[in-house]
């Protein structure tokens, strides 16, 4: 089963409602490709398609990051959407297991299902040994709270280490300004 056009839909909008996200020109492309492709949630799809992210907080509000290997880079565990995932946050949940190890039920989401903390188009590279070209990723990031203390067991395929950084620490501002206001952090 694929995820529907119509539920991303509904994330897009649950998402400017909560957040009174004006305009939405950012997210342009992915409504010009909403009316023109089949399947966006497909890597297939170019320019550009649909991916999702865990945002995990724990108990010190810190947020689990790993280390990319392909992009060399700290991002949240998350990736490309499969067949098999019925949902966005789904999508971000299996991410977040196979690339950390940490169970559905260790995470309880801060936000309703269907409303993603932050909506995120940004560019990725080409890749010839995928044979992708350059295109964007439009990634659902989901918050959670880590609901017990819990090992970090890394998919050593994709991941290369993993680090716990404290919303200033974390390289997306606007998601850590945002995760500061949702857990009630002074800025």
């Amino acid at each position: 089963m694929t995820i529907l056009h119509s539920e991303i839909t509904r994330s897009i909008a649950a998402y400017a409602n909560r957040f009174s996200v004006s305009g939405m020109q950012s997210l342009h492309p992915l409504m010009d490709l909403l009316h023109h492709s089949r399947d966006i949630t497909s890597r297939a799809t170019f320019p550009g398609h649909v991916t999702t992210s865990a945002v995990i907080m724990d108990e010190q509000k810190r947020v689990l990051h790993i280390r990319h290997k392909t992009l060399n880079a700290w991002l949240l565990p998350g990736g490309h959407c499969e067949k098999k995932d019925r949902s966005l946050i789904e999508a971000s949940l299996r991410e977040a297991r196979e690339e950390t190890g940490i169970s559905p039920e260790q995470l309880q989401p801060v936000l309703p299902p269907n409303v993603p903390v932050d909506i995120d188009l940004h560019e990725i590279p080409e890749n010839p040994e995928k044979g992708e070209p350059p295109h964007w990723h439009a990634d659902f990031r989901f918050a959670f709270r880590l609901q017990s203390s819990a090992k970090v067991i890394i998919q050593e395929e994709e991941v290369t280490g993993h680090a716990w950084l404290t919303l200033k620490q974390m390289p997306m501002r606007r998601l850590a300004d945002r995760l500061c206001d949702i857990a009630g952090i002074p800025d």
